[in-house]
């Protein structure tokens, strides 16, 4: 599942960096609910 499946969007920019833009105005558990999903997919992608 990606991140986008998952709820985060992310923009693909060169080679194997993505960029992430969270709003000046997140909050902990966001920050916390966005670094998981990351590490979800992260681990997913791992597995393919």
């Amino acid at each position: 599942m990606s991140m986008k499946e998952k709820g985060l969007l992310a923009k693909p920019t060169y080679g194997n960096i993505i960029r992430f833009a969270p709003p000046l105005v997140i909050t902990k558990p966001q920050l916390k609910e966005c670094i998981q999903i990351i590490c979800d997919t992260l681990v997913e992608f791992e597995k393919k």
